[in-house]
């Protein structure tokens, strides 16, 4: 029952607030604690999207000749660059690590440099559009540089990766719209004049300025 009905209007603060913090009183379903603590830790916030939205399109990777899509082991791809007479077993796990990292600086990145130049606002559907969008973005990357000059060169993928067929591209976009889909998901802040109306945070500690939508 909302705090502002009739029925509220007649209660007795004592019993309406049952000895809740005041802070908590200010708090609505529209600005949950975990969207309030991603917009005052931006870069922590970053970093954990950036390892589960990374995973999640690794793991989707492998299920992909599930639904007749070629299978995309980034892990093993990335390992083939970077330890390339290494076992299959050292390059998966070199592989692993760099595949990784990349992720989690890629959405840190973003994070901090791109998020708040992109024109949706910091809804929650804004935030999801914002990832869909970058994810989008390093699939484009991925197809018209990585995949033909860094990746599989010798297979003579041609512009855009096209002679590799459409089924690759289209399972590369797929998973790069997973990466987006979770990255927008996780990441997901308030806009910044939203956060001027939200009670801190139980012994928070006071914050520092935020950057503009």
């Amino acid at each position: 029952m909302s705090l502002t009905s009739g029925t509220a209007r007649t209660t007795p603060a004592r019993a309406v607030t049952s000895g809740a913090p005041r802070s908590r009183q200010a708090r609505t379903s529209t600005d949950p604690v975990w969207r309030v603590w991603i917009t005052r830790h931006r870069v922590v916030a970053a970093i954990l999207a950036g390892i589960v939205a990374t995973h999640m399109a690794t793991i989707i990777g492998f299920w992909l000749p599930a639904v007749g899509l070629p299978k995309l082991d980034w892990p093993s791809v990335n390992g083939g660059v970077f330890t390339p007479y290494g076992s299959a077993i050292q390059q998966f796990v070199s592989g692993s690590i760099f595949h990784y990292t990349d992720g989690v600086v890629f959405t840190v990145v973003f994070a901090l440099a791109f998020h708040h130049l992109l024109p949706w606002r910091n809804t929650e559907r804004g935030n999801l559009a914002k990832g869909l969008f970058f994810g989008t973005v390093l699939a484009i990357i991925s197809c018209g540089f990585m995949v033909p000059l860094v990746y599989f060169p010798q297979f003579h993928p041609g512009f855009f990766s096209l002679n590799l067929g459409w089924k690759v591209i289209l399972a590369i976009f797929l998973w790069h719209w997973v990466y987006g889909l979770h990255l927008g998901l996780i990441y997901n802040p308030l806009p910044a004049d939203a956060l001027e109306h939200v009670a801190p945070l139980p012994n928070a500690e006071s914050d520092t300025q935020l950057t503009q939508d």
